[in-house]
C-alpha cells in the first residue's frame, strides 16, 4: 500500500491510499479534507442563493435558511459528484495510473453523503495496464510463406470481379448461393423477455458453395446459414438459433442461446459482367491488359499476406516469451477495439466487406484464451511501439483510409467522415502503429522460406491444436 498527498493547483489536497488487489487491479481509498468539503458546499450554496427566485422573495434575496432547507439535499448530492470526480481524476494523474476500462465506484445506493465539517472518504476499484519487461527483439525466428500467382488463381479473381461489379436484379426466390437479401430481424437472448436487438434493414447473403454452408449474419458466425436461406423466398419468415461466442464483445450474449427471427422483405441476385464490360470498367484495352492488372493486384495482395503472416509469427513469439496476468474481465470496449483493429487490417489487405465480416465472425468464435491473448498483445505492442519510438503520420492514416475506401468501393472522404463520426480513426492509427512495430522486429528476424502449401498445412495444424486445447479446458 502507498500513501500520497498532493495539491491539485486549487488548494484541493486529497489523500490517496493505493492497494494492489490483483496483478492488474488496484483499490483507491481517497480522502477529501473537510475544509474542501465545506468550501465547495459554501460555493454551491452561495451560487444558488444569488440565482434562485422563490415566491415571496426577490431574486437573490431568499434567506439562507430557507434555501438550505429546500435545496440542501440536492446541493450535497451535486457537490459530492463534483468532488468525487475531481479527486479521482487527480489521483489517477498524480500517481500515473494507466487505467483500462471504467472505474468501479461500487453500489451507488451505498455511497456516503457529504457532511459539513467532516472529511469525505470514498473507494474506487480500477484495472490498470500490466507491468512487464520486453525480451531481446533481434533474431526472432520467422517463416516466410512463398507463393506464385497461378493462372487458376487469376481466373478465380477475374470471376470474383465480374460478380463484384455485376448488375443486381431483384428476385423473389427461391434463393441460391450468393443471393443477397434485406429484411427485418428480431434477436432474443436466452433468459431475457425483451428483444436484445431489432432492425428493419438487416442484410443476409447466402454463403458460396465453397463455404460449405457457413456464413455470417449480424456479426455472428452461423455454421448452417445456407441451410436456413437456400430455397427460401421474399416474404418468408426464417427462424433459427445459434450460440453467443464466449469471446463476443457484448457480454450479454456470451455463451447464451441466441434466437433469430428474420423476415425477408427484398432480395437481389448479381448477374456477372461480361469480360469485355469488365475490361471497359477497368479502363483497359483488352482482356490481356485486364488479366495483367489483376495479376499485379494479386501479387500485391500476396506480398501483403506474406508480411501479415510474418507479423503474426512475431505476435505469437512475443506472447510465448512475455508472461503477465491480464485483467480478469475483457470489457466490451476492449473487445470491440480489438475487432476494429482486425477489421482495418483485413480491409487494408484488399478484402471486400463481406469477406471481412465473415473473418470477424470467425474471430468471435475463438476461445476465451485466444481473446485474452489478443488483449495481452495490445499491451505488448503498445510497449514495443514505445520501445522503437514508433510514430504514425497523417499521410499513413490517409493511405490506409484510401485502401479501405477502395475495398468498400466508396470515396475516401466518405470513409474518413464516417470514421470521424464514430471515433474510430484512433483504431486505424493503432493498427498502423502495431504493424510498423512488428515490421521492425521482422526486419531483424531470422527468416526461413517455406512453400505456401506447406505453410497453410502448418497453420491449419496450429488452429486444430488450439481448438483441442480450448475444448480440453487448457
Amino acid at each position: 500500500m502507498s500513501d500520497f498527498s498532493f495539491d491539485g493547483g486549487d488548494g484541493f489536497e486529497p489523500q490517496v491510499d493505493i492497494a494492489e488487489t490483483g496483478p492488474c487491479s488496484r483499490s483507491l481509498t481517497i480522502t477529501i479534507p473537510a475544509s474542501v468539503v465545506d468550501d465547495r458546499l459554501e460555493i454551491q450554496l452561495g451560487t444558488l442563493i444569488s440565482e434562485v427566485q422563490l415566491p415571496g422573495f426577490r431574486k437573490g434575496r431568499a434567506p439562507r435558511a430557507v434555501i438550505e432547507k429546500r435545496f440542501g439535499s440536492n446541493i450535497r448530492v451535486e457537490t459530492r459528484g463534483q468532488l468525487v470526480s475531481d479527486a479521482f481524476q487527480k489521483a489517477v494523474q498524480a500517481n500515473e495510473l494507466q487505467m483500462i476500462g471504467d472505474p468501479d465506484f461500487g453500489d451507488p445506493a451505498a455511497i456516503a453523503d457529504l457532511e459539513p465539517g467532516k472529511d469525505y472518504v470514498f473507494s474506487v476499484s480500477i484495472e490498470v495496464v500490466p507491468d512487464f519487461d520486453l525480451p531481446d527483439l533481434e533474431g526472432v525466428p520467422v517463416i516466410k510463406p512463398m507463393m506464385e500467382v497461378t493462372d487458376e488463381m487469376l481466373d478465380a479473381e477475374v470471376l470474383r470481379n465480374r460478380y463484384r461489379f455485376g448488375s443486381p436484379d431483384r428476385i423473389e426466390g427461391p434463393f441460391e448461393n450468393l443471393d443477397r437479401m434485406i429484411g427485418s430481424v428480431v434477436v432474443r437472448v436466452e433468459g431475457d423477455d425483451e428483444p436484445f436487438f431489432e432492425h428493419e434493414k438487416a442484410v443476409a447473403v447466402v454463403p458460396a458453395e465453397e463455404d460449405e454452408g457457413k456464413g455470417q449474419f449480424l456479426g455472428l458466425l452461423i455454421e448452417d446459414l445456407a441451410t436456413h436461406l437456400l430455397g427460401r423466398k421474399v416474404g418468408d419468415t426464417i427462424e433459427f438459433d445459434t450460440m453467443g461466442p464466449e469471446s463476443f464483445e457484448r457480454e450479454e450474449i456470451r455463451g447464451k442461446k441466441v434466437s433469430i427471427t428474420y423476415t425477408v422483405a427484398d432480395a437481389e441476385r448479381v448477374a456477372p459482367l461480361e469480360i469485355d464490360e469488365l475490361v471497359q470498367r477497368f479502363g483497359l484495352d483488352d482482356e490481356a491488359g485486364l488479366r495483367g492488372q489483376i495479376r499485379m493486384a494479386l501479387e500485391n495482395r500476396r506480398d501483403a499476406e506474406q508480411r501479415s503472416a510474418e507479423r503474426e509469427q512475431v505476435f505469437e513469439w512475443l506472447l510465448e516469451n512475455i508472461s503477465f496476468e491480464v485483467p480478469p474481465k475483457v470489457s466490451e470496449a476492449q473487445a470491440g477495439q480489438m475487432l476494429e483493429q482486425q477489421r482495418f487490417e483485413l480491409l487494408g489487405r484488399g478484402m471486400d466487406e463481406q469477406e471481412v465480416e465473415l473473418r470477424l465472425a470467425e474471430m468471435r468464435t475463438e476461445s476465451e484464451r485466444y481473446s485474452k491473448d489478443r488483449l495481452r498483445l495490445m499491451f505488448i505492442m503498445a510497449k514495443v511501439s514505445k520501445h522503437f519510438e514508433i510514430q504514425v503520420e497523417e499521410g499513413e492514416i490517409n493511405a490506409r483510409i484510401a485502401e479501405i475506401a477502395n475495398a468498400q468501393r466508396v470515396r475516401p472522404e466518405q470513409v474518413r467522415s464516417e470514421l470521424a463520426r464514430s471515433g474510430r480513426i484512433r483504431e486505424i492509427a493503432m493498427n498502423i502503429q502495431q504493424s510498423k512495430a512488428a515490421d521492425r522486429i521482422v526486419d531483424t528476424a531470422k527468416v526461413t522460406e517455406m512453400p505456401a502449401d506447406e505453410w497453410n498445412t502448418l497453420v491449419e495444424k496450429k488452429v486444430e491444436d488450439r481448438k483441442k486445447k480450448a475444448a480440453a479446458g487448457s
